[in-house]
């Protein structure tokens, strides 16, 4: 159970990969990623972005490899908080299946948890 707080905790606490608004298009290029493409303006931010970045309009700021708004989380996810993200989710299937075998009364998890305690 640790490890499903301490990802939670990394993915409401970190970073998603909030990009700072440009609203010079040279800036933007060559600051950034001189090497990837034009970066392409968006209307809604009122900045240049990268074009694998996109707008959240909820949280009202342009993120690097935008994935979703998660509202389990609370938080958006991008690009630094997605390999927690994933983690996160691995845990949360891993207890709800070890949960669906305790309440079946699968005898070997049964056996498993008394061995533990």
């Amino acid at each position: 159970s640790m490890g499903l707080f301490l990802s939670l905790g990394m993915v409401s606490c970190r970073d998603p990969g909030i990009l700072v608004r440009r609203r010079d298009n040279n800036d933007a290029n060559n600051q950034h990623h001189p090497e990837e493409e034009e970066w392409i303006w968006n209307s809604q931010a009122l900045t240049y972005r990268p074009p694998t970045a996109r707008f959240d309009p909820e949280c009202g700021v342009v993120i690097e490899e935008y994935d979703h708004l998660c509202p389990w989380t609370g938080t958006a996810i991008g690009k630094r908080n997605i390999l927690w993200f994933r983690l996160f989710l691995f845990f949360v299937v891993g207890f709800l299946f070890l949960h669906l075998l305790l309440l079946l009364g699968v005898p070997i998890i049964s056996s498993l948890l008394v061995m533990t305690v």
